[in-house]
């Protein structure tokens, strides 16, 4: 799947998170937003249905480190790497989790890239979004996607700066302490990619500014590294095909019980939506033509359509015909005005939807139907989804 949900949460339960939807097959922000706890991660996954999940945590709380190995790396060397580490944590050794990196090799001598969190912090984010229903594929540090092309680095992402001196070693700096920070780290020139705060006289370059995550977001691919080891790995999902059959003459009752309840029900959703329909294509059409009252929509559609120029295969009657009949399909989008560009022969709309995939539906809809359809920025108003979209005739 191309699109993944990128998550960045936080330290603790009650601070802010923020989310993007990335396609990475064009490297594109198909939504944003920000949470104001984890309490609505849940609300968040019935909004953006399944995708593959990236969880991005705070550089402050990951400790990343390079540790001399005194010899090739094997199973016992590694078995060894928590003893070699242990005088230098002030925690016990046991109540943290390290997770390996690269292997890397200079003139000879073998060292370890490693991560060391809280066990109980690592826990506490995975309950977080398997508890809201995610299932998470990834899990790194904020600050180890930032672009290697110019180090030092940094990006401002909410109340924090963050900074990415050299490939395995990144920080995380409140706001309120970035210019102490700067002046005792004694970096070289930095290059930020966000604004870079007035009174901070520090040398600096600027790069194009970015959207936080999506720099982030843009960098997953040229990362292999995972927090999610050992016993954190994420699980495969297991072949079910003999509990599938095993269960299949019980699921088959079920279903038949359920398709008679179903049907009584859908025939009464049925008869509400048309009715809705209905309202909603009359609105339409009124707005077309404010003069002329509705009596028989169909008919009257027929008979505009009849004197369309034969010459204009997609001007305005013929689109809005072809939009009422897809609107008729995906029930869940309702119109909230639209416009008619005759220079472009485009039909501009905005719409709302009680999520992301029913504007996605919308539009696949119209394009195998023959229209070019062009989505543009889709939003969070409430417990809706608003955007608007342009449909054409193709050339």
């Amino acid at each position: 799947m191309s699109e993944q949900l990128i998550i960045r949460l936080g330290s603790r339960a009650e601070q802010p998170l923020t989310w993007l939807v990335w396609a990475s097959h064009n490297n594109e922000v198909i939504a944003s937003g920000e949470l104001a706890n984890v309490e609505q991660l849940a609300d968040l996954a019935t909004r953006v249905g399944q995708r593959q999940v990236v969880a991005l945590v705070p550089a402050s709380d990951v400790v990343l480190k390079q540790v001399a190995l005194p010899t090739k790396p094997n199973r016992q060397v590694l078995q060894a790497l928590p003893y070699m580490l242990e005088e230098e944590q002030a925690e016990d050794i046991e109540q943290l989790f390290i997770a390996l990196g690269d292997v890397l090799v200079n003139d000879g001598q073998y060292s370890q890239q490693v991560a060391i969190c809280q066990r109980h912090r690592l826990e506490q984010w995975l309950d977080w979004l398997q508890q809201a229903g995610f299932k998470v594929i990834r899990l790194l540090p904020d600050a180890l996607l930032l672009p290697e092309q110019e180090l030092p680095a940094c990006i401002q992402l909410q109340e924090q700066w963050l900074v990415k001196q050299e490939p395995w070693q990144i920080a995380a700096v409140e706001q309120s302490w970035w210019q102490d920070y700067l002046q005792l780290a004694q970096l070289p020139k930095l290059t930020s990619y966000s604004p870079w705060p007035a009174e901070n006289s520090y040398p600096h370059q600027l790069a194009q500014p970015e959207l936080p995550l999506a720099l982030l977001a843009a960098q997953l691919a040229n990362t292999q590294f995972n927090l999610l080891q050992a016993e954190y790995k994420p699980k495969r999902q297991a072949n079910t095909q003999f509990s599938v059959w095993r269960n299949s003459a019980i699921l088959a009752v079920a279903c038949i019980g359920l398709y008679l309840v179903q049907l009584g029900v859908t025939n009464l959703q049925l008869a509400r939506q048309h009715q809705q329909l209905q309202q909603q294509s009359i609105s339409v059409y009124k707005q077309a033509f404010p003069n002329e009252s509705v009596v028989n929509l169909s008919l009257q559609l027929q008979r505009k359509l009849g004197q369309v120029d034969a010459g204009t295969d997609f001007n305005f009657l013929t689109l809005l015909d072809a939009l009422q009949q897809q609107l008729a399909t995906v029930p869940d989008v309702s119109l909230e005005n639209l416009r008619f560009d005759s220079k472009l022969s485009e039909l501009r709309f905005q719409a709302k939807a009680g999520s992301f995939q029913s504007f996605e539906q919308l539009k696949n809809k119209l394009e195998q139907a023959g229209f070019s359809v062009n989505q543009g920025t889709l939003s969070n108003d409430g417990d809706k989804v608003q955007g608007s979209v342009a449909m054409r005739g193709k050339a």
